[in-house]
């Protein structure tokens, strides 16, 4: 868990600017590096083609400037001659006119809310004996979104087989007369997982939403299972007992609602935490089948699928 929690430290620590960011009237935004700013023009070169020709704005078509270190400038008609290369940059406080502010804070959100796409990394699966890895499309002006979840297991899934044996059991009896006997089911490895979430929004416009919404996905498992089976005479008396270890593998439906909270740190990046709550549905292909057995579901609650996720994604 600490090289999680190392990672997490990490990847917040290295979200940052990279350019200058020109937001002219007109509502275009030019990623740039600023060279000079005087009272009339603001002289730049393209962020992506800094060995072109110098390029020159005239000052009266700029609304607001945010410099590579996150600095904000809001451009006037009045202001005085500035040149980046010798003066400071000019950190406004919070007495400036409530109609800059609000340009400056609507420009912020719109360089925020620019990505639609996300792709991001399940920290909680290694737990889980698997990777996971997710695709997240905002759209309907950042009111929903569409989540698929991908997952492939690479050691047993430990985390799912303590759920299974609290909630579900993992010993099974067949016929009345308890003559068979199916036990100690262990996973071996969870072979996939694939999935579609539908999920609303509560905000569209701000840096953290909330969103809830259904999921439908499948799962396939392996593992083994023990056998007892009864011996009889032709008399009926027992007269001893078979002892076999099987294979099986089970495919899984989840019909859940999901949760979740959703962190736009800036344009590049993302932290998802999401929890899922709703049913499964198991077929088994093996030998033996413990839906068909007399106890199958003595022991399951009314929801018995869970699903939890702290992830990290890049938007682009």
């Amino acid at each position: 868990m600490k090289k999680y929690i190392l990672y997490l430290v990490f990847c917040i620590t290295c979200v940052g600017y990279a350019q200058d960011q020109i937001f002219k009237r007109d509502n275009s935004k030019i990623e740039v590096k600023i060279l000079e700013i005087n009272q009339n023009e603001i002289k730049y070169k393209l962020f992506t083609y800094q060995d072109g020709p110098t390029i020159i704005v005239a000052k009266k078509d700029v609304a607001l400037i945010i410099y590579q270190n996150g600095v904000h400038e809001v451009i006037t008609a009045a202001a005085p001659e500035t040149n980046i290369q010798q003066a400071p940059l000019v950190v406004y406080s919070n007495n400036y006119n409530r109609p800059n502010r609000d340009s400056i804070e609507k420009a912020a959100v719109n360089v925020l809310l620019s990505t639609k796409n996300l792709v991001s990394l399940n920290m909680m699966e290694p737990i889980n004996g698997s990777f996971g890895v997710s695709y997240l499309r905002e759209f309907a002006h950042n009111y929903l979104n569409v989540y698929v979840p991908v997952t492939i297991g690479f050691a047993a899934p430990y985390f799912t087989q303590a759920v299974n044996t609290l909630f579900s059991g993992n010993n099974y009896y067949y016929n009345n007369g308890y003559t068979t006997t199916i036990s100690d089911f262990k996973y071996t490895n969870k072979t996939y997982e694939v999935g579609l979430g539908v999920h609303f929004q509560t905000s569209g416009k701000s840096a953290v939403t909330h969103f809830i919404g259904p999921y439908v996905g499948t799962s396939q498992f392996t593992g083994t299972y023990n056998k007892t089976e009864s011996l009889y005479d032709s008399n009926g008396y027992n007269i001893g007992y078979t002892y076999t270890s099987n294979k099986f593998t089970m495919d899984r439906l989840y019909v859940m609602l999901n949760n979740g909270v959703l962190f736009r740190v800036n344009k590049n990046f993302n932290i998802i935490l999401l929890a899922g709550l709703g049913y499964h549905i198991d077929t088994y292909k093996s030998t033996d089948d413990p839906t068909k057995a007399v106890n199958y579901n003595q022991n399951q609650l009314p929801l018995n699928a869970f699903k939890f996720g702290l992830s990290f994604g890049y938007r682009f």
